[in-house]
């Protein structure tokens, strides 16, 4: 039987702030009136969800889908907005998800912020991707969950509409939406018009978003300075690490770097910055016993060690920033590059250094 989906405390529980804030709202609002209250047990989502407050501190910690859906849903009927997702939404700022947030919406393009998003919320979902289609003058974007993955629509609006005032924000409220689709029935449809500023058709095939194709080359700006200043530090520091005398690797290693962040490290993308075609640069290669995955493979494991022995950083964290998008398949590198697990790995090194 295949195990459900889940869902990392690094999304919900920045959810779950959110959603104290919006009950306790809601609870005021409601005192006139005793029995249209919410329980209590619904401003604690994670109390709810059955984590202990040691669990709750542990962002690599998943709990079922199914069950934070149900949890959603039961809050959505108490406090009686059947666009909490929505709700939820507004109610998360830029920062929200912490380093999570500079990384996946500084730099670049929409389309390369769009393809780090999906590696994030396949990374903390257990599998829900993003996926981009163009189709004439008109980009598609939607949201594709594993078979085992049972979010309910809570979740699924809240992705969709985090994405979309996030987009806005990072492109100086440039994008504009030409439709937005959801599989789940109506729920206060002129809630959802209003919210996306289109109009918002239901029972649809597909969760997603239609906005003009141009729109994917708009440039992506820094919502957060100073941890895109911590970034640059970050590869100074890993590309120093990592310098030969050979000039020619220290730049493929560089293009490497930027490549992993991109969600992109191809062999044609590294070669494409370098300004050489994909032979050439294989060529260069073997001329130096190296090979591309071999380099991409250096810069990963180089920067997974830095950010688990320097950094507060959970390992859900680290295997997004080295561009996985499954926390199994990073363990399985780590194991392979280290011969231990990212743990096991960081529990000895601060062991170490607090001896020292």
């Amino acid at each position: 039987m295949q195990r459900e989906a889940g869902l990392s405390l690094v999304i919900l529980s920045p959810v779950a702030r959110a959603l104290r804030t919006l009950v306790g709202n809601a609870q005021g609002a409601a005192r006139s009136d005793p029995g249209a209250e919410p329980r209590a047990e619904s401003l604690d989502l994670l109390g709810h969800l059955g984590l202990s407050a040691d669990a709750a501190r542990d962002f690599d910690t998943f709990v079922p889908g199914s069950r934070v859906g149900r949890a959603l849903r039961d809050t959505a009927i108490h406090i009686g907005n059947r666009a909490l997702g929505l709700a939820l939404a507004k109610a998360m700022p830029v920062g929200s998800f912490g380093t999570f947030d500079s990384a996946v919406w500084t730099g670049g393009t929409l389309r390369e912020a769009i393809a780090r998003s999906s590696h994030f919320y396949a990374l903390v979902t257990e599998g829900v991707e993003l996926r981009v289609k163009v189709d004439g003058a008109r980009a598609h974007v939607t949201m594709h969950a594993p078979n085992a993955a049972r979010h309910g629509t809570v979740l699924t609006d809240l992705a969709v509409a985090l994405n979309v005032l996030r987009a806005r924000e990072a492109t100086g409220n440039r994008l504009r939406l030409r439709a937005v689709t959801f599989r789940h029935r109506a729920e206060e449809a002129a809630v959802y018009d209003a919210f996306f500023e289109t109009t918002t058709a239901f029972s649809q095939a597909a969760d997603g978003v239609v906005f003009d194709a141009s729109l994917l080359e708009l440039p992506v700006r820094t919502p957060d300075p100073v941890a895109a200043m911590q970034v640059e530090a970050r590869a100074a520091r890993m590309l120093a690490h990592l310098q030969s005398q050979d000039p020619f690797l220290n730049g493929v290693r560089a293009a490497v770097l930027r490549g992993v962040w991109a969600r992109d490290a191809s062999l044609e993308r590294v070669a494409r910055e370098l300004g050489v075609g994909a032979r050439t640069l294989q060529r260069e290669l073997r001329a130096r016993g190296k090979s591309h995955r071999e380099m991409v493979d250096e810069v990963r494991r180089e920067l997974s060690i830095q950010m688990l022995a320097r950094e507060q950083t959970s390992i859900v964290e680290v295997a997004y920033e080295v561009g996985f998008a499954r926390l199994q398949a990073f363990y399985r590198a780590f194991a392979r590059w280290t011969g231990t697990s990212p743990a096991h790995f960081r529990t000895t090194h601060r062991s170490a250094g607090e001896r020292e």
